[in-house]
């Protein structure tokens, strides 16, 4: 037992001999060494660090919308409101939709309106600013104000907002009765806002 206990002292001796033998005017990405390649006790050879090198990740934009594929506004009819801008003529239809959004950056949200079908009233079709109808952001749903843009925080956390269209002066004419008709589509657009890098 102790000629096993010299043995390891003697071997712990040699390392630390070796250890101190390295050239230590070595530059970052060398290693040199006086005698023989660093052993363990076990006289394996000891792995040694001769360089680290830098890892860089390019972080992309990333904006999200929660289930977009299952999100719809059904409008109903409801009372024309008085004092509308612009003026606002039976029949009358609203719906909002609540949707829940995330980005790696500050964004801000936008609408984009597009009629399928004839029952929205496109006045003719000689200016989209005239059509009978209007989408927009609110808050929830106790907020009156109505705004073309949303801004969305860059934290990476889901924020809700509520998307509502409004349309007036429907063809309900062109619709059959008791059915669901698809009348429209509103894309929401995205951009980075003054804050966000741009590279």
């Amino acid at each position: 037992m102790v000629k096993k206990s010299i043995f390891a002292i003697a071997m712990l001796g040699m390392l630390a001999t070796v250890t101190l033998a390295q050239d230590q005017t070595q530059l970052p990405g060398q290693f040199k060494i006086d005698g023989g390649w660093p052993k363990t006790i076990v006289v394996t050879w000891t792995p040694i660090e001769i360089c680290r090198i830098k890892v860089y990740l390019k972080v992309g934009y990333f904006i999200e919308i929660d289930k977009c594929a299952d999100l719809k506004i059904n409008m109903v009819q409801v009372n024309c409101p008085s004092g509308a801008t612009p003026p606002q003529t039976f029949p009358c239809y609203k719906g909002c939709v609540t949707i829940k959004v995330r980005s790696n950056f500050e964004a801000q949200l936008g609408l984009v309106k597009y009629i399928i079908g004839n029952i929205i009233n496109d006045n003719g079709n000689t200016n989209p600013s005239d059509d009978k109808w209007k989408a927009y952001f609110r808050a929830d749903s106790t907020d009156t104000t109505q705004s073309s843009t949303w801004i969305i925080a860059g934290d990476g956390n889901f924020h809700s907002v509520d998307v509502c269209v409004e349309a007036w002066d429907a063809n309900i004419f062109n619709g059959v009765p008791g059915q669901n008709v698809l009348v429209g589509e509103v894309a929401i657009t995205a951009i980075p806002t003054a804050t966000a890098t741009c590279p």
